[in-house]
């Protein structure tokens, strides 16, 4: 199951953040749009979900984080 996060990011903040992302396990780039970083999730594990979620929202230049899960995942929690 895919899981991905749009982080909306402050002007200026992108190029950073992308390399603080690279950096972190679980975590890929998947691509960039303007102010906002789209990343893949590695893992189906709601506490890695949850833990990297605060920890983007807690950074520097981040103004949003929105996870977007698959509809399979969404049916696995049932």
């Amino acid at each position: 199951d895919i899981i991905s996060i749009i982080v909306k990011v402050k002007e200026g903040f992108c190029d950073a953040l992308i390399k603080v992302f690279e950096d972190m396990p679980h975590v890929k780039v998947f691509g960039i749009k303007g102010n906002q970083i789209v990343l893949i999730l590695d893992t189906d594990d709601m506490h890695v979900v949850a833990h990297k979620t605060k920890d983007i929202q807690e950074m520097d230049g981040v103004m949003g984080v929105y996870p977007v899960f698959s509809q399979d995942f969404v049916n696995h929690l049932d």
